[in-house]
């Protein structure tokens, strides 16, 4: 009965202790490649979702405009603060709520802003605004984007608006000096009730 217990005990001796370093310096090899991926990953990640939300973004604020400029008559534009400036702002008159309103850029050229006049009587009174707020409002603008356009154009023949420009750019980035855009359209609106 000796022998055949010495014989057990030689076959379930267990690992030498040269196969246990052997099998953890491979569990070592494979957790470094495996913590070494992570931040590739982690940074596909980020630039796949900061793509994603900068086109909801832009095309949010591109519905925006095309809702409020849709129906618009009555249309003046105004330039910067110099004649030499692009046309930065349009007022204009909704064919649905008739009222007058604005839509400018506000806070550096940062900030697509809309502001509609007070009426009285369906008649628009002077001087009397209403509380400016921005088109594209600050919950749909995620993950530190902002949504600003470059100018605007009127052609009144065509009766189409078109903003040049629309982009999208980081808060982060915002006072650099040259800020590369996230994502960046053309704009074209056709306005469709138009007095002829």
């Amino acid at each position: 009965m000796r022998r055949a217990d010495m014989r057990k005990r030689r076959r379930n001796r267990g690992f030498s202790l040269s196969e246990t370093l052997i099998a953890v310096l491979i569990m070592l090899m494979v957790s470094a490649v495996v913590a070494a991926g992570i931040p590739a990953a982690k940074n596909a990640y980020e630039k796949v979702t900061l793509a994603s939300n900068a086109q909801v973004l832009i095309s949010t604020a591109a519905s925006a405009l095309r809702d409020e400029l849709g129906t618009a008559r009555d249309i003046e534009l105004s330039k910067g603060k110099t004649s030499e400036e692009p046309i930065k702002a349009v007022s204009y008159t909704s064919a649905g709520t008739g009222s007058r309103s604005k839509i400018y850029l506000g806070e550096n050229d940062a900030v697509i802003m809309i502001q509609e006049y007070l009426s009285y009587d369906g008649e628009e009174t002077p001087g009397v605004q209403g509380e400016a707020r921005p088109l594209v409002s600050s919950a749909a603008q995620t993950r530190d984007l902002y949504v600003t356009y470059g100018s605007l154009s009127y052609d009144e023949s065509e009766g189409v608006i078109k903003v040049t420009d629309l982009q999208v750019f980081r808060n982060s980035e915002r006072n650099d000096e040259n800020p590369k855009p996230v994502e960046t359209m053309n704009l074209v609106i056709r306005l469709t009730d138009r007095e002829k």
